[in-house]
């Protein structure tokens, strides 16, 4: 559709008179008529209907500006459309005039560098061609010229000072919003302080934006009455990230200071680069993780996880598992790099904090832990995790042997064995690659020289050397960490979403607990020790021991039994039909199975309780029911409390004033759904609120949010934004397993052969079959 010449010479004059309609001056002396340049007819002046005493006059006397402002704000949206301060002078201090106009007030002006660049397809462009012009967002304009508006002049009289109304314009030249969208006018929308109090909870549960609005407009009854959009909410929480750039690692380091001196039992300890004082790595243990380390530390698993936080740094959590067979947290910790240095200060660090090394720790084949392990933890077993070696072994095995399913099979029994004892392994493992002619392949070799650090066969003497034979625990741990993170978390998000996993951990151990102190389980035999050690193991490890006594009385046999001395001698066949030695030393009342459950997994082993149960004994001795699996009220330290153990069991001063507001939202919520179910009841609750509010509160601001940025991130983090920053955080890094994408990572051999296998393939266009090629390489081998 095309404008002629006189159309644009009268929007022009329009775009001229409308100026100068909204100058300081300007005094209206007829109504403005605009010309609808798209529909070429007149729109006449819209004058909104609405109460009279809602509506400003000319010469209004109002003892404060933000009284008047407020009064035009109710005016407007009764009106339904929304306004903007336009301008103001000010005169010593004191603003003399306040400009107020209709938000659609003026036009859009263009700039011609900020048109979008549309290239057609039949149009073409060299690459020496420069497009200057930068694309930007389409976005249409409110703006259409309106004239409504209103001015405030300030006066003194006698030492009284006031402002009058000293023009008023209601024409508009639009229509008004229709009563059905008001919800959506910036004057009807506003985060009050209810809307930052939900969206501070949903932070800190690690709800989103949408979700959170989702949970408001449920809260409130609708969309209608929610009094925000999704956007809103959304900017407010981009508005909270955005002000905790460049200052998230001093809060957190000033957070842990500041627990630090709360409770004497919390540890860290940071690095900053010499340079830029970018942090460089972090460790930190709470008073109850390291009161749990003493508990169940003898075995520990370490393993490094990726995509945690925006910076890229390696997340290090420290793994053991407790009472009931479920991952504990000892401590965490970030580093930057992956060498022998980085872990060797991350290990140095939790062996300062603990007081004592760990028995075993359990890490992947990452040649950087294990050098800074030789170095720094000399007297730990080292054991590689098994499930990260045996994930190679079909990639490793050479594609010229026939039978490859087979070797696995044969492979794999003898490597995760447990019965076998180092020279039976040696003899085992080395028949089976000569069987296949493997004894020359490079892997194998390799495997074979380090076998003290991953065979089972190797550990069998190890005190709990078969507590944890993988870091699937360590791995589930960082899993469980994952759920609580996303890849763009700052640090101070992190840690938050850290504690609540940890407390979410925390919690679930003592579901457990309570269940153990009021629940007794249902009895498999009438062996009075199984009644006994039903009492003092927790339900989950005594139902893995019930089997063991179940099979004792039920299928296991006496092969033989013999005396040499004062050693008696029997021999015990297992429900797998497998015959094992079990020993008793009549002098020290001492038993021993060769297949050493016990020593390996801290409980008895069916084989022992079938003897025990011929010898009619009814209570275990206590050194066979172990410290390791006992109820929490009867545990006893695997590593003995070190000097500090007083601060260990410190804990931090409770928070009155979160309890004291913790019980009046039970209340409020209590009192709200009685009164729900009667209308009556709901009009007094509403009344009863609505007079509380003037007998606490002395000041008369209402509806609009009173808190700031600031204090939503005290409330959040609990921890205030820093003013003095001494700690920076580091620059986004380059990990192996910290690619960007999926494309930058390095995949291996299966990966690409799974993704060959699942590509579709295309008709080749010259020999015409389906297949992965195409005419251009058709015929090439």
């Amino acid at each position: 559709m095309s404008t002629n010449g006189e159309d644009i010479r009268f929007v022009n004059m329009h775009n001229s008179c409308m100026q100068n309609a909204l100058s300081p001056g300007y005094r209206a002396s007829a109504v403005v008529f605009v010309v609808d340049i798209f529909f070429h007819h007149v729109v006449g002046p819209v004058i909104p209907i609405c109460k009279a005493e809602l509506r400003p006059y000319e010469g209004q006397k109002f003892s404060s500006l933000e009284e008047g402002i407020c009064f035009y704000e109710k005016y407007a949206q009764e009106a339904c459309f929304d306004f903007r301060r336009f301008g103001n002078r000010s005169s010593g201090g004191v603003i003399t005039f306040q400009y107020v106009v209709c938000n659609r007030q003026g036009f859009h002006t263009v700039d011609p560098l900020d048109v979008d660049v549309i290239i057609s397809d039949d149009v073409n462009v060299s690459d020496d061609d420069e497009v200057t012009s930068k694309k930007k967002r389409r976005r249409g304009t409110k703006r259409c010229g309106c004239g409504a508006r209103i001015s405030f002049k300030f006066y003194s009289d006698c030492g009284v000072k006031y402002y009058l109304v000293h023009q008023f314009i209601e024409e508009h030249n639009h229509a008004m919003v229709d009563k059905d969208h008001k919800r959506f006018m910036k004057g009807n929308r506003s985060m009050n302080d209810v809307h930052h109090k939900f969206v501070e909870d949903c932070t800190k549960a690690n709800i989103g934006p949408t979700s959170t609005f989702n949970l408001l407009k449920e809260f409130f009854g609708g969309y209608d009455v929610v009094g925000c959009t999704l956007n809103d909410v959304r900017n407010c929480s981009r508005d909270i990230k955005e002000k905790l750039k460049e200052v998230d690692v001093q809060m957190i380091l000033n957070q842990m200071q500041e627990k630090k001196r709360i409770c004497e039992g919390f540890f860290y300890k940071y690095q900053l680069s010499p340079d830029d004082n970018k942090l460089v790595s972090l460790f930190w243990s709470d008073a109850e993780s390291r009161k749990h380390y003493h508990m169940f530390g003898d075995v520990v698993a370490f393993d490094t996880t990726y995509s945690t936080n925006r910076y890229r740094m390696v997340f290090g959590p420290f793994t053991g598992k407790d009472n009931h067979g479920c991952p504990i947290a000892f401590g965490a910790g970030f580093v930057s790099s992956e060498n022998c240095d980085a872990f060797s200060w991350l290990f140095t660090v939790f062996v300062e904090c603990m007081g004592v090394a760990p028995r075993i720790i359990i890490t992947d084949q990452d040649w950087g832990m294990r050098l800074a392990i030789e170095k720094v933890l000399s007297d730990t077993r080292h054991h590689l995790c098994m499930w990260h070696i045996m994930s190679k072994l079909f990639e490793k095995i050479p594609k010229s042997i026939s039978n490859r399913e087979q070797f696995s099979k044969e492979f794999k029994a003898c490597v995760w064995s447990e019965l076998l004892d180092p020279e039976e392994f040696d003899i085992l493992w080395t028949g089976i690659v000569e069987k296949y002619g493997m004894e020359d392949h490079k892997w194998f070799k390799d495997m074979f020289a380090v076998r003290h650090m991953w065979i089972p066969a190797y550990f069998r003497d190890v005190p709990m050397g078969s507590l944890m034979r993988t870091t699937s625990f360590s791995e589930s741990e960082n899993s469980f960490f994952k759920r609580y993170s996303k890849p763009l978390f700052n640090f101070v998000d992190f840690t938050l979403q850290y504690n609540n996993a940890i407390d979410a951990q925390r919690n679930q151990t003592e579901r457990l607990d309570y269940y153990d102190s009021i629940i007794s389980p249902k009895y498999a035999t009438d062996l009075a020790f199984e009644k006994q050690l039903a009492s003092v193991y927790t339900d989950r490890m005594f139902r893995v021991v019930q089997e063991l006594i179940s099979e004792a009385d039920k299928s296991c046999r006496m092969i033989s039994m013999s005396t040499l001395e004062n050693i008696e001698v029997f021999k015990v066949s297992d429900a797998r039909k497998k015959t094992f030695t079990v020993t008793h030393e009549k002098e020290t009342e001492s038993f021993d199975c060769e297949c050493k459950l016990f020593e390996r997994c801290g409980y008895l082993c069916s084989h022992l309780f079938f003897v025990l149960r011929n010898k009619d004994v009814n209570n275990i001795p206590e050194k066979y029911v172990g410290n390791r699996w006992l109820k929490s009220d009867l545990l006893k330290a695997v590593h003995g409390l070190t000097s500090d153990e007083s601060a260990l069991g410190k804990g931090s001063n409770e928070d009155d004033k979160l309890q004291i507001g913790n019980r009046c939202h039970g209340r409020y919520f209590g009192l709200y759904q009685r009164a729900f179910k009667n209308k009556n009841h709901l009009i007094a609750l509403d009344n009863l609120l609505a007079g509380i509010a003037p007998q606490i509160f002395t000041d008369d601001t209402t509806g609009s949010s009173s808190v700031d940025k600031n204090d939503s991130i005290m409330n959040i983090y609990g921890i205030a934004v820093p003013e003095d920053i001494t700690a920076h955080a580091p620059d986004v890094l380059s990990t192996k397993g910290g690619a960007s994408d999926k494309k930058s990572r390095i995949k291996s051999s299966i990966e690409k052969a799974i993704e060959k296998a699942s590509k579709l393939h295309r008709r080749c266009g010259k020999c015409h079959k389906v297949t992965d090629h195409n005419a251009r390489s058709c015929g090439r081998k």
